[in-house]
């Protein structure tokens, strides 16, 4: 199986046992792997950075099973499932954004007020952070699309960043590592496909992800490459 290095060292350096499950479906097994989740995706599933990424295309007959941890592998009832191939869930390129999207009904039926020029202050970061529906609160995906593109660019806001991390114990653990991996440039492939090439297909393919996930993520990404473009003029990235 495949997954990101920072996944596998993480596994590598977690001591053995059992681990707490946070949730378990036929797509996903999430578990609390010493305060950070770290998760096994079908192969049907989108790949998230957190995640060991399994060739299984369904996951439904592990649920309700222990998991634990040995000697580096994560191991759900008697299986092991072993990281042989690390993958790098980094954006390999941003391509050019002449036009913005606009912000997904999704997003905006919450009446959260989001920035028309699209830098995000602490007050939005309070505003969104563990707020609406979903697995991963709808806010907490927003967030990830902004942090997550801004990293891409190589133009973090330091200040916001630091602001984030400081509250990342309000939202699930799961959230909170996903917005981890986004402070660190880390996207599910759907995002980096759509950064790459915003074409029709990339973004129907990103606004398939979860039931809001990816309409909270092509949000936070429009807003990122709005204040981009609002200080450097004639172009959104």
């Amino acid at each position: 199986m495949a997954a990101p290095t920072r996944v596998r060292s993480r596994l590598a350096a977690a001591h053995d046992g059992p681990r707490r499950v946070l949730h378990a479906s036929g797509t996903a097994v999430y578990v609390d792997l010493d305060g950070w989740c770290v998760g096994l995706v079908s192969a049907t599933a989108t790949r998230v950075p957190c995640a060991v990424w399994s060739t299984l295309p369904d996951l439904a007959h592990l649920a309700g099973l222990p998991v634990a941890v040995h000697g580096g592998t994560l191991v759900v009832g008697d299986q092991e499932h072993r990281v042989v191939r690390l993958a790098d869930p980094g954006v390999a390129r941003v391509g050019r954004h002449d036009v913005v999207p606009p912000t997904p009904a999704a997003v905006t039926a919450y009446g959260w007020n989001l920035p028309a020029d699209g830098r995000l202050t602490p007050a939005h970061v309070d505003r969104l952070l563990g707020r609406g529906p979903g697995l991963t609160p709808l806010g907490d995906d927003v967030l990830a699309g902004w942090f997550l593109t801004r990293a891409a660019l190589g133009l973090p806001d330091p200040a916001l960043v630091a602001d984030l991390r400081r509250r990342l114990g309000v939202t699930t653990l799961l959230s909170a590592t996903l917005l981890d991996c986004a402070l660190r440039g880390e996207a599910m492939p759907e995002l980096a496909a759509w950064l790459a090439d915003p074409t029709a297909t990339a973004t129907d393919a990103l606004l398939a992800v979860g039931a809001t996930s990816g309409a909270g993520l092509l949000a936070g990404a429009g807003l990122a490459l709005t204040s981009i473009s609002t200080d450097r003029p004639g172009r959104a990235a």
